[in-house]
């Protein structure tokens, strides 16, 4: 992924107003590279939960995309 290109979706995530604080965090040190065992470790989770955390902030992101495009 280019730079602009993680820019771009952190960008997108920082202000999504339908994720919360600790999903948005999640997503991007996911973008940054960072991974399940790590993040997991700083929240005191295991890496499987954080990977169903990522999961369904992804979903919430897509729905609201989805959204955004069809009533643009």
């Amino acid at each position: 992924m280019t730079s602009k290109s993680r820019e771009y979706f952190t960008s997108l995530i920082v202000n999504s107003k339908n994720l919360n604080k600790k999903e948005k965090d999640i997503l991007v040190r996911r973008l940054r590279g960072s991974t399940l065992a790590r993040i997991g470790r700083r929240y005191k989770l295991t890496a499987e939960r954080i990977r169903q955390i990522e999961e369904g902030a992804l979903i919430k992101l897509g729905k609201k995309i989805s959204q955004l495009l069809l009533f643009d």
